[in-house]
């Protein structure tokens, strides 16, 4: 069991966490060259905090835990727009670390992501990766979304609510 939970939004440590793993996705994705010239650690942290800054973002920081209080994954959810200007909730980031993976902790972070976009009222939730991000795209596939080419060599994964 790996409980769901907000992050502290004052724990320096849990945001790095969470930049560091949004690095670690960018890695595992477009690989390393790519994924660490991409964004610096200062620019990753700032973003976590952006989320977490109400003047900046509606949006929650969602951690899974294991039964030690060690985190095994995030999920980064905001309100925002599509393409069209059609309001959403954007599903920013996902990552499980390697060993905790298979155990549905992204299944869990999902759901509870989903739930804060239909208490949000937002009639559809989106996220959008690299084409070459096969396990996000079978994880949000399962999940009931719809997989669109974007151009770029990235995909909009989507479902309506």
């Amino acid at each position: 069991m790996h409980p769901i939970r907000e992050i502290d939004p004052s724990s320096d440590d849990e945001i790095e966490i969470v930049a560091r793993r949004m690095r670690e996705t960018l890695v595992e994705v477009l690989g390393a060259e790519r994924g660490t010239a991409m964004y610096t650690m200062e620019w990753l942290r700032d973003r976590v905090r952006f989320h977490l800054d109400p003047a900046r973002s509606t949006a929650v920081v969602y951690l899974a835990e294991d039964a030690s209080g060690h985190v095994t994954g995030h999920t980064i959810v905001r309100l925002d727009v599509d393409e069209t200007e059609r309001p959403i909730g954007l599903f920013s980031t996902t990552f499980v670390e390697p060993a905790s993976r298979r155990s549905s902790i992204a299944s869990a972070l999902l759901d509870h992501g989903e739930a804060w976009i239909r208490g949000h009222r937002m009639p559809r939730a989106i996220t959008y990766t690299d084409e070459h991000n096969v396990k996000l795209i079978r994880l949000y596939e399962k999940h009931g979304y719809t997989l669109a080419p974007m151009g770029s060599a990235m995909v909009r994964l989507a479902k309506d609510f």
